[in-house]
This record gives C-alpha cells, structure tokens and sequence, in this order.
C-alpha cells in the first residue's frame, strides 16, 4: 500500500475458493504467483493492527475506519532493523494496544526484538505463515487469491478486494458474487487459525 491516506479492503476465506479465483482470471490480469514467508504479531487487544515481519522489513498496517462492509487501512510503519527505541516506544506497542515493556538500549536488532519485548508478553503471539499468492489488476482495484500456511499445518484460501474507491470495491463484490460472504481482515482470520482469545477484560473488537 503506498497511499499514505489508505485503501478500502474486503477478504474473505475459505478451502474451496477456487471457483472466485477463476472469476477474477476472467475479468482482471494475473501476476505470476509468488510464495513469501511472513511473520504475523498478534495482540489479544485488538483486531486493528496488522503487524508483521516480511522480507527483513517490520510493516505496520492499521485500521481506522469501517464504512459499511469495507475496512479502511492505511500504513502507519515500514522499517529496517534494528528498530530505534522512539520506533517502539511511540508507534509499535501503542499499535498493538499493549502496555511499553522496559526499554534497556538505544535500538533494537531483529532477535533482540524479538526475545526481549515480544516473546515474554502474554497478550502478543508469534505466527509463521507461508503465502503463494496471485495479483489481479482492473483498472478500478486490486484483487489476490492466496494460499496461506502456518506454521503447524493448517491452511486456508483467502480472496481480497482493494481500492482507494470503496464503490469500486463494492461493484467488484457484487460482479464476483461474494455478497453474501463476511469481511474478514488477515488478523481476525490468523486468530481463528490459531485459536487466540482476547484478554479476558478486553472486549473483541
């Protein structure tokens, strides 16, 4: 995502979801598929924070606005390692609605990172997930059709609508027949995988 401002998204998962993949070969251009390895950070208090490692980078997305069926993210970080303190003091744990842990030195590598303020907090979770995914461009919006795998075995099939157009999202739904399917963001999902609850005095979101 490179408008700072954001886009619309609406995904939806499920085992058989070929029959949207080939709808979208019908009317939009595939990429060539790609496989990535990721890192997802999961927090019990919130569904809002897309938090991740891909590529060596530490990326950010966050959602702020929901306008009908349609979830509005933007980017909010996009980073190297090492992470200088300001980064996760100001932007990193106040993103995944956890208290600051104890911040000892001036940065951060990957590992320290890590093993030093993720692993020993309750309420964050780790998963390692495998994607092989497939781009489609319209002139209107962006679509993916994804395999996606974590770490212990379990898969699903996701198809996502994007644009910075939320009627155009709206008329790709409709043309592609997923009305009746929810939206469904990559947190919530990774979750339900996983089987992560929210914190006991933390509504879900």
């Amino acid at each position: 995502m490179s408008n700072p401002l954001g886009r619309f998204e609406f995904r939806v998962w499920g085992n058989h979801l070929g029959p949207f993949r080939d709808r979208l070969n019908a009317i939009a251009a595939p990429s060539a598929p790609r496989e990535s390895a990721e890192t997802y950070i999961l927090s019990r208090t919130t569904d809002t924070a897309n938090v991740k490692l891909r590529a060596g980078l530490f990326d950010i997305k966050l959602m702020f606005e929901q306008v009908g069926r349609l979830e509005r993210w933007r980017p909010v970080l996009k980073s190297e390692f090492p992470l200088d303190s300001r980064t996760i003091v100001e932007q990193v744990f106040p993103t995944l609605g956890v208290a600051v842990p104890q911040i000892s030195q001036p940065s951060y590598t990957h590992g320290e990172f890590i093993r030093g303020l993720v692993q020993p907090n309750r309420d964050l979770a780790m998963v390692d997930v495998v994607k092989v995914r497939t781009q489609f461009i319209s002139e209107k919006y962006t679509a993916e059709f994804a395999e996606v795998r974590i770490a212990g075995g379990a898969t699903s099939e996701t198809v996502e609508l994007e644009s910075e157009d939320p009627a155009a999202v709206l008329r790709a739904i409709a043309k592609l027949g997923l009305n009746s399917h929810a939206n469904i963001n990559y947190v919530r999902h990774l979750k339900l995988m996983t089987g992560m609850t929210p914190r006991a005095s933390v509504s879900a979101n």
